[in-house]
């Protein structure tokens, strides 16, 4: 849900304003490219601070109830989060080959408890003398030198995950290895 995009898009149709027009209004040369980022925003909440302000000054919208529908789309987040990081899934053994090149090795069906995987894993990283994730949930995740060694136990938060990712240079977004 995207309470603050919907807000807004609530308050453009009911003054009457096309995408285009507001993106005359907010200041856009580039009318097309501004009627796109604004459609961004009302559908899927993506928006800079500056380009924030400036819809809210056009629309009427008062600081106020930005922060509040602010505050309600992070609410929602979270619940979300939750929610998924919550749900049970197999766990897994993320091994890094190279920089930026990740494989996912099979456990062993005879596996079943975390101390179980955990042995597994340091054995495999050891024996193969590569560095591996070894994913207990989506919230818990071991860290293993290629010595067989744990260096690290993460949890996961909102923003940041507990398994391997990439981000390329000077992109926001982070690239997930899939999981379950």
């Amino acid at each position: 849900m995207n309470y603050l995009g919907g807000y807004f898009h609530e308050q453009r149709i009911r003054q009457s304003l096309s995408l285009g027009q507001l993106a005359r209004l907010v200041g856009y040369r580039n009318v097309a490219k501004g009627a796109n980022k604004i459609c961004r925003f009302e559908r899927g909440g993506i928006v800079t601070d500056n380009l924030l302000a400036a819809l809210a000054d056009a629309l009427g919208i008062d600081h106020p109830t930005v922060e509040r529908l602010i505050e309600q789309d992070r609410q929602e987040h979270l619940r979300a989060w939750e929610a998924w990081v919550n749900q049970p899934v197999s766990m897994q053994l993320v091994v890094r080959y190279m920089a930026a090149v990740y494989g996912k090795v099979k456990m062993p069906a005879d596996i079943t408890t975390h101390e179980q995987a955990e042995a597994f894993a340091c054995e495999y990283a050891r024996q193969h003398r590569l560095r591996v994730c070894l994913v207990l949930s989506r919230r818990q995740s071991v860290w293993i030198d290629d010595e067989g060694k744990v260096y690290a136990r993460t949890e996961a938060t909102p923003d940041k995950p507990n398994m391997p990712w990439m981000q390329a240079r000077n992109d926001k977004r982070k690239f997930l290895f899939h999981f379950e």
